[in-house]
């Protein structure tokens, strides 16, 4: 029986175990694929200590997104085929109810059953399985070929995908002003190239000048994008934001929020929407546990909508991977500014989970090599 590495979270107290499986048959709605790469999320040491009290079943083995190569098909797949370089997903969803999804491999999320039994397990791991519809072919000709991309440029995919879910969610069209704050980490930093590469005009705002300052830098081309540094002064930074906007003083279309957990009661939040026109949108996408303050006058008077955005829809991805494989954004480092500043094997895992805790800015990411 052919076998395969894959690295076990038997308990948050003990390391991450190397353990040797026999390799899954591909039944009807899934597919077994051998994992090419994947980025390591930043906060994974936390998840797998415990710290980040996430709601997973164990043993699992971890993991996220990943670039790789179809290995076996269910019978009921009738596109797919073995040796076929796929992008494979991992919010699953309840096919009997969509609303409930998981985080392969990370998160029980609202489908806790899931996670118990079939779609636990994610891809750290030289073989992994998925559902079908988790799992997209990509142009290897174009992307490798044409494009010259590598599996490590691939690898920077969900970092964009999650903000084209958000982007998406509040209909941002080419022409809009879009507001990202905070813009300088690796989510708020992916938001300004997705949503860039959509067509719209961008205000990126963090503390971060630096970082900032070499992200105007690196987009210039465009002429679409101004940054501002907030101040911690609501009015300050609404009328900075108006101003960055250029709609004559109307105010921005949207904004997109990607707080993280340490930025409750920060003050970017009421001053981004403080600068949004009337009927203006907003998506909030971070990692905040909690309330938040918001103007509620404010928010009725303009006619504000406020949308929350968990991941993103089936469509999106297909969306967002129709613009990577027609050139409308760009990946690699001279597209997206996106670095890999690690390359590790299951053998190494703690140490890129060390280093990935590091990589939490824009612009750079660790990736796991099977």
């Amino acid at each position: 029986m052919a076998t395969y590495r894959a690295l076990v979270l038997k308990s948050t107290s003990e390391p991450l175990s190397l353990d040797v499986r026999p390799i899954p048959t591909a039944v009807p709605g899934s597919v077994i694929v051998k994992v090419l790469g994947l980025s390591v999320i930043p906060y994974m040491a936390a998840v797998l200590d415990g710290s980040l009290p996430y709601a997973i079943s164990m043993p699992m083995v971890p993991g996220s997104s990943c670039l790789a190569r179809i290995h076996s098909i269910g019978p009921d797949a009738i596109s797919l085929t073995p040796g076929q370089l796929v992008y494979c997903d991992m919010t699953v969803r309840a096919r009997d109810d969509p609303n409930a999804a998981i985080l392969m491999g990370l998160h029980g999320g609202a489908a806790p059953k899931l996670m118990d039994g079939e779609w636990r397990d994610g891809p750290y791991a030289e073989y992994a399985k998925f559902p079908t519809e988790n799992v997209f072919p990509l142009n290897e000709e174009v992307l490798l070929g044409k494009f010259g991309y590598s599996i490590e440029d691939l690898c920077a995919l969900p970092n964009l995908l999650v903000p084209f879910g958000g982007l998406s969610e509040i209909d941002v069209r080419p022409g809009d002003t879009v507001i990202v704050a905070p813009a300088t980490g690796k989510f708020g930093g992916s938001a300004v190239t997705t949503a860039l590469a959509m067509g719209a005009s961008v205000v990126a705002c963090g503390r971060n000048a630096s970082t900032l300052e070499t992200m105007s830098s690196f987009f210039s081309s465009t002429g679409r994008l101004s940054t501002v540094v907030l101040t911690g002064d609501i009015a300050i930074d609404t009328k900075a934001m108006v101003s960055a906007s250029g709609n004559n003083g109307k105010g921005a279309d949207a904004f997109i929020d990607f707080s993280p957990a340490v930025a409750k009661g920060a003050s970017h939040i009421n001053a981004a929407l403080g600068a949004l026109r009337q009927k203006g949108r907003a998506a909030f996408m971070g990692g905040i546990m909690g309330g938040v303050e918001i103007d509620y006058s404010m928010v009725m008077m303009k006619s504000l909508r406020i949308q929350g955005r968990f991941m993103y829809e089936r469509e999106m991805i297909v969306r967002l991977l129709g613009m990577v494989e027609k050139g409308n954004l760009k990946l690699g480092e001279e597209g997206t500014n996106f670095k890999t500043v690690g390359k590790f094997g299951l053998d190494s895992i703690g140490k890129a989970v060390q280093e990935a805790s590091k990589a939490t800015g824009w612009g750079s990411q660790v990736v796991l090599l099977p």
